[in-house]
């Protein structure tokens, strides 16, 4: 039987399809292979995790731990403490997590008896997993976020935002679950984008009759309130600082007036208040905050 042959051309077309399936399959494994590596790099056990399900014996909520945190975090040394109660007195889990250059990351925990009246104080709305939380964030300084799984309420914040910034919080409050669910990832592809964060206009306090700026500042367990102050250089000011809730260190307020001045303000007991009267002389901006630095606010001193 005579065998009939294709054309030179054809044969050569022919070839080159296979080599380029060939080369499309080759690509795909090493690709696939790839990405299971990296899955495979990407996840170990929360060396932490021991220590908090140790913990959780005496917690009528089940503790839970962020999936992702920055590289620089040391998770194995996590600081645990149960002293602390919520606002309405309920109980509460606070961890401590540090990083290589000595930030804190807090995460305290609790289920509110009362969670519509426990506000964030100057925050705003955030989109988050769980739903809307809500955030703060300050220039280089404090970043904090709410966000409720379930019925407990979880507060993330730093003290300063030099090292980890409010993406990397808003991913960890994406990623929480319980700490009996030891895989953690130690990356994310993409860090989310955090919506609607920019901080509300600064409260101007009215002046009074008598020619006086006369505001109160509240400090509750979500921070002060009002968070930003504008005040007008030169027109006295008359400030009644008082306390909402359980706020510890929050009643001591170091209350920053200039570059070279810094007021007190200290409350014994909740129903106790502290009036306050200066008279600002130098423009800027100036930080004020409690004694250990949680709570922070921002004023700013216009002409």
């Amino acid at each position: 039987m005579q065998k009939k042959h294709q054309p030179v051309a054809k044969r050569n077309h022919n070839k080159r399809l296979w080599l380029a399936a060939g080369l499309v399959l080759l690509v795909s494994l090493v690709l696939v292979g790839a990405w299971q590596m990296r899955s495979q790099a990407a996840t170990r056990e929360a060396p932490e995790a021991a220590a908090i399900l140790a913990a959780q014996a005496n917690m009528p909520f089940q503790i839970l731990i962020p999936a992702y945190m920055p590289k620089e975090v040391i998770r194995e040394k996590v600081g645990i403490s149960m002293t602390e109660t919520g606002p309405g007195g309920e109980p509460m889990v606070q961890l401590v997590y540090r990083t290589k250059s000595d930030d804190t990351i807090f995460l305290k925990q609790w289920v509110p008896v009362n969670p519509e009246k426990e506000i964030l104080a100057g925050s705003r709305p955030v989109q988050t997993v769980w739903g809307q939380g809500y955030m703060i964030a300050q220039g280089e300084s404090l970043a904090a976020i709410w966000v409720d799984v379930g019925p407990t309420r979880v507060s993330i914040y730093t003290p300063t935002q030099k090292h980890i910034t409010r993406e990397e919080i808003l991913q960890m409050a994406n990623t929480l679950g319980p700490a009996s669910s030891s895989q953690v990832f130690d990356f994310v592809l993409e860090l989310p984008e955090v919506l609607a964060v920019e901080p509300a206009p600064p409260f101007e306090p009215p002046v009074n009759a008598d020619g006086v700026q006369e505001f109160t500042l509240v400090v509750t367990p979500g921070g002060y309130d009002p968070l930003r102050i504008q005040l007008k250089q030169g027109v006295p000011v008359k400030m009644t600082f008082r306390a909402i809730g359980q706020v510890g260190c929050g009643k001591e307020l170091l209350f920053r007036v200039s570059s070279s001045e810094v007021i007190e303000g200290r409350l014994e007991t909740e129903a106790e208040q502290d009036v306050i009267e200066f008279t600002p002389q130098e423009t800027g901006e100036f930080e004020f905050h409690c004694s250990h630095q949680m709570y922070r606010g921002m004023l700013t001193v216009v002409p």
